[in-house]
C-alpha cells in the first residue's frame, strides 16, 4: 500500500478539469497500473493506463481487495501491474480539486451520455436523477439513468456522488452512502440532513 498524506480541506470550486477519452476502445492485453491510497475519505483503489484513470473506487462497505475485484472485473483481459506512482498524481489532483485529469470511459452511447453529463455538474452542487435524465434528453429513462450512474467506473472523477433523489435525500452510492456523504460534505454541497430519530 502506498503511504501518502492528503489534506481534507475543501477543493477550490471547479479547479479540476476532467477530460474524457474513449481510447483505446479495447482493454484486451492492456497493462493497467494499480494503486491503493489511504485518504481522509477512506482508502481509494485506482486503476489506469496511458496517463488516464480507468477505474476508481472506495473501500469502506467493501474491503480494498473487493473493490479491486469489482473494478478489474470490468476489464477481465487486462493485466494488472502494481504501480501506485503512476496513479498518485490523479489521486492528488482529485484531493486538491485542481489540475487536469483524463479519464478513460467505454460503454454504451447511453452510458457515455450520462457520464459526460455528470462531469458537467459543478463541485458543490447536486443534481437529481430526473434532472440528469432531462439533461441528456431522456426524461422518461430514470431507471436506466440510475443504472448508468451506478455503473460509472471512475467514481469521484466522474462525480456520480453528486446525484441525489428528487426529494433531496442522498440516495445510494456503489461504494457506500458514508463515502457519498463525505464527498458531498467536503465539496460544500447542500444535502438533506440525516433523519433524526423520534424521542
Amino acid at each position: 500500500m502506498t503511504r501518502t498524506s492528503f489534506s481534507l480541506a475543501a477543493p477550490p470550486p471547479d479547479g479540476l478539469r476532467i477530460s474524457i477519452t474513449t481510447q483505446p476502445d479495447s482493454a484486451d492485453g492492456a497493462a493497467l497500473c494499480r494503486g491503493t491510497f489511504p485518504t481522509p475519505l477512506g482508502t481509494v483503489v485506482a486503476l489506469g493506463a496511458g496517463g488516464a484513470l480507468w477505474g476508481l473506487g472506495f473501500a469502506g462497505d467493501m474491503a480494498a481487495e473487493q473493490v479491486l475485484a469489482d473494478l478489474t472485473a470490468r476489464w477481465p483481459r487486462a493485466r494488472i501491474v502494481e504501480a501506485p506512482e503512476a496513479l498518485a498524481p490523479a489521486v492528488e489532483a482529485l484531493l486538491a480539486g485542481r489540475g487536469d485529469l483524463t479519464v478513460r470511459l467505454t460503454g454504451t452511447a447511453f452510458q457515455l451520455a450520462v457520464w459526460r453529463a455528470l462531469v458537467e455538474v459543478p463541485t458543490g452542487q447536486v443534481i437529481s436523477y430526473a434532472m440528469l435524465a432531462d439533461r441528456i434528453g431522456r426524461p422518461r429513462a430514470l431507471r436506466a439513468v440510475g443504472t448508468a450512474v451506478g455503473q460509472n467506473p471512475v467514481s469521484w472523477a466522474v462525480p456520480c456522488h453528486r446525484v441525489t433523489r428528487t426529494d433531496g435525500s442522498i440516495g445510494g452510492y456503489h461504494w457506500g452512502t458514508a463515502v457519498k456523504r463525505a464527498l458531498l460534505t467536503r465539496e460544500g454541497a447542500s444535502i438533506a440532513p440525516l433523519a433524526i430519530a423520534a424521542l
